[in-house]
């Protein structure tokens, strides 16, 4: 069962101090996270530094410009600027003037390039090459960096950023059908998954694939590039151990480009699907799974503001339950289908419950929309906002719990979970003088998920144990198995909300030899966290041992040697008569309510980090930094007077009665102690007593 953390967390306050130097050889390369940037050395042909000269940088596409001047030694750095390209550089000293044109950066990347002015040189032709992963002097650790060319080359069924993280070998896919990636052998929730700077991670934990939905946020046709960041040393850096796949989305140019497109496939495209219990294969149920999106860009104001916006939905009916009853062609459980034709039988004529079957429509629909604004504000000062919106509604047939080699679902016990992610960032680049600038960003994420029940129902269950019924397979699991069946146990009273909050201010300052970055990130958590199981109530009907006061129409039965049909049998009439062999309900404590236990509480981190680059010659560069990490949260739980009482020698002892006297609705109570406590729930016919 999973809990409440309200108590978990209570007062934790946690400082973490960490400190890393490295020494690499020529320039680094420092993470941006949502940009690149580009910087080098201007000196004449004879290598000498050349002080004062202009450098112009000018992305072509959108007519971004960032006008630099060189220092006394020569050097000059622009930051901020947008992954991709082309860029063209000119450097410019009174009648002395170079051009270096077709310059395309990575996401991340911190670019060196050097221009020569004055006096005559020789061009050179030179050819290279890089592979797709690197570890070298421009890299703060290692990592993978892939750009729209790659991505548009590259094929991805799933069409998320995963699968091309995967393109770097230290990452490895433990669980295809979940999503699951791991780094270093480490566990999937190690990761961690950013978008413009922003975490899209499950922000609760429970997904193996590091996303809260299915599909992922955004349409991998909106993501202009990708690093994957493995043992990054950089301060800016935090959130994970394992890998960080970080992407940054496109934005729009002085020319309009768009696309559409569309993706599809069905069960005749997907192979067979295996039964393990007599080693066969069969097709799968018919279904249909396709894709559809637009994405367009383009300018507002010529070279000055931009717009990029994205819709993309899919649509899928390809989640089937992989087990079912005996005499059917999935994996059997070895429950037959005449019990299941009598249940539904039952609680029609006799509850009025109509309880489902073990297979139904399944269905996967998830939408995300997306808007995003560039503003050239100046040569000196750039800006973006973006807006994203996803929508998920995916059926649940309890694959997890309810369907496994020893349980079935009804589809009673079905649910649609609900989810909906609403995303703002914002940035602000600015270089204030040649030599100082300044990055902020803001970010904030409300994310909600709520089940949609088929039925409002408690959570009812047959328990079968013994021999298998007639027509099973050789082999088939013989231990208990459950028939399931009403709400499932989890879905009773569960909602998940959270509202994320970052901010990020960084600032980069180049003193001579020196840079230095230094700056401070706040991460604020909100969480609701509603998760209550058997508030409705839970019956288990098993076979029980004739007795005096248990009796059945047919005789006397033992479970431990009866056939399979006899067990069924005094199953259904357990069922029938409302004579469960466990109850179970979850009621909140006298005078109190539910609510009252609704986890709701808030984690801060606040970090603050300081980094120094060091260029001590042209082949020596030192890089050495420190972040401070602090993580709080004002959570408390409620004073408990028992807990706090001082301990007393010896055993307590008491007696319990559990009494439910038969009927509907409000009829049925649970006595703890003398003390009655009402609970409208549906009712059955029986009266059980036990005493502890």
């Amino acid at each position: 069962m999973r809990s409440s953390h309200d108590s978990l967390f209570s007062g934790f306050s946690r400082t973490a101090l960490s400190a890393a130097v490295a020494i690499v050889v020529a320039a680094p390369a420092f993470a941006q996270n949502t940009t690149a940037a580009m910087g080098g050395r201007v000196s004449t042909a004879d290598g000498k530094a050349v002080a004062g000269a202009t450098v112009s940088i000018v992305h072509r596409e959108s007519g971004s410009t960032n006008t630099l001047v060189t220092d006394a030694e020569g050097r000059y750095a622009a930051r901020g600027l947008r992954a991709g390209g082309p860029y063209t550089i000119t450097v410019l000293k009174g009648s002395d003037k170079d051009v270096r044109d077709e310059i395309y950066l990575q996401l991340a990347e911190n670019q060196t390039v050097d221009l020569m002015i004055g006096g005559t040189t020789l061009n050179a032709v030179v050819v290279t090459g890089a592979a797709n992963s690197k570890f070298n002097s421009g890299t703060m650790g290692s990592g993978t960096s892939i750009g729209r060319k790659e991505i548009d080359a590259f094929a991805s069924i799933g069409r998320n950023l995963q699968d091309y993280a995967r393109t770097d070998p230290r990452l490895s896919q433990t669980d295809k059908e979940r999503g699951e990636i791991s780094a270093g052998g480490q566990n999937s929730r190690y990761n961690s998954i950013t978008i413009d700077g922003v975490r899209v991670n499950d922000t609760f934990g429970l997904e193996a694939n590091n996303l809260p939905t299915t599909k992922q946020p955004v349409s991998i046709d909106a993501i202009q590039s990708v690093q994957v960041n493995l043992s990054n040393y950089d301060v800016t850096q935090q959130g994970y151990t394992g890998a960080n796949i970080n992407a940054v989305t496109k934005s729009g140019t002085n020319e309009v480009k768009g696309s559409v497109y569309y993706v599809y496939r069905d069960e005749k495209m997907g192979g067979q699907r295996y039964n393990r219990t007599n080693d066969t294969y069969f097709s799968f149920l018919p279904y249909k799974e396709d894709t559809k999106g637009f994405t367009l860009g383009g300018p507002i104001i010529q070279d000055k503001l931009f717009f990029f916006a994205s819709y993309e939905e899919l649509k899928s009916g390809r989640a089937q339950p992989e087990f079912g009853p005996v005499g059917g062609n999935l994996s059997t459980v070895a429950i037959s289908q005449s019990a299941i034709d009598s249940l539904k039988t039952i609680s029609q004529t006799k509850y009025g419950m109509a309880v489902g079957d073990t297979s139904g429509p399944t269905a996967l629909n998830a939408k995300d929309y997306l808007l995003k604004v560039d503003w050239n504000i100046n040569d000196q000062h750039r800006a973006n906002i973006r807006f994203a919106r996803t929508e998920q509604t995916d059926t649940n047939n309890g694959s997890f719990s309810g369907f496994s080699a020893t349980g079935l679902q009804l589809t009673s016990a079905w649910w649609d979970q609900q989810k909906k992610i609403d995303t703002t960032v914002a940035q602000w680049f600015a270089d204030w003088t040649p030599t100082f600038s300044t990055e902020v960003k803001v970010s904030n994420r409300d994310y909600n998920s709520v089940p949609l029940n088929y039925a409002n129902l408690p959570a009812m269950a047959f328990q079968f144990t013994g021999p298998a019924p007639a027509g099973s397979p050789a082999g088939v699991n013989t231990g208990s198995r459950f028939l399931n069946f009403g709400t499932e146990q989890s879905r009773h009273f569960n909602v998940l909300d959270t509202k994320t909050f970052d901010g990020y201010v960084g600032a980069t300052w180049a003193l001579n030899d020196h840079e230095i970055k230094f700056g401070t990130d706040l991460s604020n958590n909100k969480v609701y966290n509603a998760f209550f199981q058997n508030t409705k109530g839970n019956y288990t009907f098993s076979c029980v041992n004739s007795s005096a006061t248990y009796t059945y129409s047919f005789g006397a039965i033992n479970c431990g040697t009866a056939t399979a049909a006899q067990i069924e049998a005094a199953i259904l009439e357990n069922f029938t008569k409302g004579r469960p062999s466990s109850y179970q309900v979850q009621l909140p404590v006298v005078g109190g309510t539910l609510d009252a236990g609704i986890a709701q509480w808030a984690v801060q981190n606040t970090g603050l980090f300081l980094q120094d680059t060091w260029t001590a010659s042209n082949k020596l560069t030192i890089t050495g930094g420190i972040r401070i990490d602090r993580q709080t949260t004002g959570d408390k739980p409620a004073y408990n007077a028992a807990a706090a009482a001082p301990t007393v020698v010896g055993r307590v002892t008491g007696t319990t009665v559990v009494r439910n006297t038969g009927g509907f609705g409000l009829d049925n109570s649970v006595t703890i102690d003398g003390q009655e406590l009402v609970q409208p729930r549906l009712g059955f016919n029986y009266s059980l007593d036990s005493a502890d």
